[in-house]
């Protein structure tokens, strides 16, 4: 087969990502050739294992011609978005660690320029695999509740969290784009809890053009642990109603990486369309904006994705 040959920028976060023993197990579809860490002596010790060139700029891992992809790897925002800039401006196809980027506008600039480039744009929304999710929507979409009317999408922070609406939600406001295909229509949201919990221990209300609803909730935990005080997901139906309370599994890239090949090498649509990686990041705005207000917003920026 013919493997894509990936750079990677951030290589310390990749390394200790769940990315890089999925891309090292199957050679015949990738192959680590460049790294790029913007702390060079840290991250790129294992350059040599996968017999990958370790650059100590950017602009010399775009040099190397064999690169056809390149994944920006990291928490960084600002330094990821303008990686990711010129890594399409450069004509690469980029993969990226979510969330997108740290704004909509960001999210839109990336868009553009892999559009100008004709080149794939993709994240690694990986969470959308996971089997809670991947059950729910087979439940939802047999039939079991009759029309779903309102779901319910719950996850904990801690104060260590900082308020990141993007780290902590991205994920849950990507479950409920996705969860309900008509047009999001109005976003409201208020704090929940008070005290020395995070600001981003809030609920938020999306309002569809067509039911179901969905509430998003972060409630506060001042512990380590994975267990949720409410069920993750709640679907309530016509006819019937359903929770998981499944405890987060650690994400699956298989299914991501499957769709890259697909879309680079077969030309098919990415796994993680970007245009709906980018919605996500909009409706953490939309939440943000609400809860500072004190009054629902609309919700008019939506760029269409088909997932």
């Amino acid at each position: 087969m013919n493997a894509i040959r990936l750079g990677i920028v951030g290589a310390e976060a990749f390394a200790e990502s769940p990315h890089l023993p999925v891309v090292e197990s199957q050679p015949d579809h990738f192959q680590i050739v460049a790294l790029y860490n913007s702390a060079p002596t840290r991250g790129v010790g294992w350059a040599s294992r996968v017999h990958a060139a370790a650059y100590e700029s950017l602009d010399d891992l775009l040099g190397n011609r064999q690169v056809d992809a390149v994944f920006v790897a990291g928490n960084d925002y600002p330094s990821r978005f303008s990686h990711a800039q010129k890594c399409l401006d450069a004509g690469r196809h980029v993969l990226l660690d979510p969330p997108m980027a740290g704004s909509s506008a960001q999210c839109d600039q990336l868009i553009q320029a892999a559009r100008r480039k004709g080149v794939v744009l993709t994240v690694a929304h990986l969470r959308r695999w996971d089997h809670a999710f991947v059950h729910t929507r087979s439940r939802i979409d047999g039939g079991e509740v009759g029309e779903a009317q309102v779901i319910k999408l719950a996850a904990s922070v801690t104060p260590n969290d900082n308020a990141n609406l993007l780290k902590d939600g991205f994920h849950l406001f990507d479950y409920a784009l996705m969860l309900n295909h008509t047009t999001l229509v109005e976003v409201s949201a208020a704090p929940n809890a008070s005290g020395n919990a995070p600001p981003s221990t809030l609920s938020a209300l999306l309002r569809f053009e067509k039911p179901p609803a969905v509430e998003v909730s972060f409630y506060p935990s001042f512990t380590t642990s994975a267990a949720m005080p409410l069920p993750r997901i709640t679907v309530i139906g016509s006819r019937n109603a359903f929770s998981d309370t499944s405890i987060p599994e650690n994400p699956n890239p298989q299914p991501f990486y499957d769709g890259v090949w697909n879309a680079i090498r077969q030309r098919n649509t990415p796994p993680v369309v970007a245009a709906g990686a980018r919605n996500a990041v909009y409706v953490a705005e939309c939440v943000a904006e609400s809860a500072r207000k004190g009054q629902a917003v609309r919700a008019d920026r939506l760029l269409k994705a088909v997932e």
